[in-house]
């Protein structure tokens, strides 16, 4: 996954280094604004560690909580760099390294790597936000993300309206039909039962894949941050499945609400 935008900075460099402890709660793993069947929710403990000179380093895990399929879905390693241009201009340089379960059915659960790029320029009454990246899979995808925020400070709480879409290719998507991930081959987390292949039409094709809506919120308490995302996704533009019994139908694709809660201490 690649970040939107870069977290904001102060105007002069931070003055000194810090480690930031976290947990985080996803009502449902949504992925470009689609999910194959199930609902997966996740519980995710996070490490990080950020250099004054804007160098991070971090790791994360992914925990099922679905009821009979509670595990580790994943974990991650990520790396960054973020920096300034100017007062209003902002960027962030992103690696991510995933370890997924040979088992997981998230739909993003057959890339193993990525990287990215990201901007954000604060027009006052705006901030354009801005990023593209590869993620690495057995073909490599190009993903673009692109929207609109304004924040509104109120003491220590913020709340950051936001409006975006996401555009890319979806060969993560016919490799994850191939890899028999998906509930087309009775597959519910323990494996296939069904052995009909399932592939997509021009999976290389470079097309909108969702708009989303989102209200982030979020209050500092000391070294305490807290976060409440909600998030309205618009899926568009459903793939073509073609499988090897010569049937052709379109991907389900519907609206999601989702919620994310998260828990960080900085030290």
């Amino acid at each position: 996954m690649l970040p939107l935008h870069a977290e904001k900075t102060d105007s002069v460099p931070v003055k000194k280094s810090n480690f930031v402890v976290g947990l985080n709660y996803l009502s449902n793993n949504v992925y470009l604004g689609r999910i194959d069947s199930a609902n997966i929710m996740y519980l995710g403990p996070s490490i990080a560690y950020h250099h004054k000179s804007g160098l991070h380093i971090g790791a994360s895990m992914s925990y099922q909580l679905d009821a009979g399929l509670n595990k580790v879905d994943a974990i991650t390693l990520d790396g960054g760099y973020e920096f300034k241009f100017n007062e209003n201009f902002n960027g962030e340089l992103s690696v991510e390294k995933y370890f997924n379960n040979a088992n997981s059915i998230a739909l993003n659960s057959v890339t193993e790597l990525g990287i990215g790029s990201s901007f954000s320029y604060d027009f006052s009454i705006v901030t354009l936000n801005a990023g593209a990246g590869l993620a690495f899979n057995d073909k490599t995808d190009i993903n673009t993300a692109i929207g609109l925020n304004h924040s509104f400070e109120l003491n220590k709480l913020t709340i950051e309206p936001s409006m975006m879409f996401n555009a890319g290719t979806r060969n993560d998507y016919n490799s994850y039909l191939k890899a028999g991930k998906s509930h087309k081959n009775g597959n519910n987390g323990k494996g296939k039962t069904n052995t009909t292949t399932y592939s997509i039409e021009q999976a290389s094709s470079f097309k909108i894949l969702d708009y989303e809506i989102s209200v982030p919120v979020s209050y500092s308490f000391h070294n305490f941050k807290f976060d409440l995302v909600p998030t309205y996704s618009i899926p568009v533009n459903p793939a073509t499945i073609l499988s090897s019994k010569n049937t052709i139908e379109k991907e389900e694709i519907s609206n999601h609400f989702v919620v994310q809660l998260g828990i960080n201490y900085k030290f």
